[in-house]
Order: structure tokens, then C-alpha cells, then sequence
């Protein structure tokens, strides 16, 4: 669930005790919506407060931070880390997933 958190940010929290965390991730909204329940219970008991989560999917953000694929980022490092480089050229490698 952390992992999940992590991609998201605080939108508001309001004076009744709601929550709003917007998550700039599909899948760790999806999954952290799953877990609501768990998660604000949690939360409630850290703060020993009454509070309500409301998650927000920021479709927006998420369109502006798509992650690299694994095939991005291994082109790149065949391209900037002189580790790779040296074996690639060494020893006529290359990575792959």
C-alpha cells in the first residue's frame, strides 16, 4: 500500500475530517480504492480521529508522468551508463527483458 501512496498527493482535508488524496497512477488508484476501508481505518486510529478518505483518480497528472517502459529504460542505459556499455562492446551483449 505504500508503494501505491507514494504516487499519490493530498488534494484537501476539511474541517469534518475528509481526506482527499488524488492518485496520479491508474493502477495504484484502482488498487488503493480497493483498501479504502482499510486505509482509513488506519489513518483514523494513527490520528485518533474520525476520518473519511475520498481517493481521487488525476487522470491529467497521469498523462503527464507516464513511467518509462523497461524497453525505454534499457535503451538508455545500453546508452549512458558505461557499465553496459563496456559489455555490450566487451562482450557483444544486450539487454534484455
Amino acid at each position: 500500500m505504500a508503494t501505491h501512496l507514494q504516487s499519490c498527493e493530498l488534494v484537501s482535508c476539511s474541517p469534518a475530517g475528509v481526506l482527499e488524496i488524488a492518485c496520479c497512477r491508474k493502477f495504484s488508484y484502482e488498487e488503493l480504492v480497493q483498501e479504502r476501508a482499510t486505509l482509513q481505518q488506519e489513518m483514523s486510529d494513527f490520528y485518533a480521529l474520525p476520518l473519511q478518505l475520498r481517493i481521487l483518480y488525476d487522470a491529467e497528472k497521469d498523462a503527464c508522468t507516464k513511467e518509462k517502459t523497461v524497453f525505454t529504460l534499457f535503451q538508455e542505459l545500453s546508452q549512458t551508463n558505461e557499465v553496459v556499455r563496456f559489455l555490450i562492446t566487451e562482450f557483444g551483449g544486450e539487454l534484455v527483458y
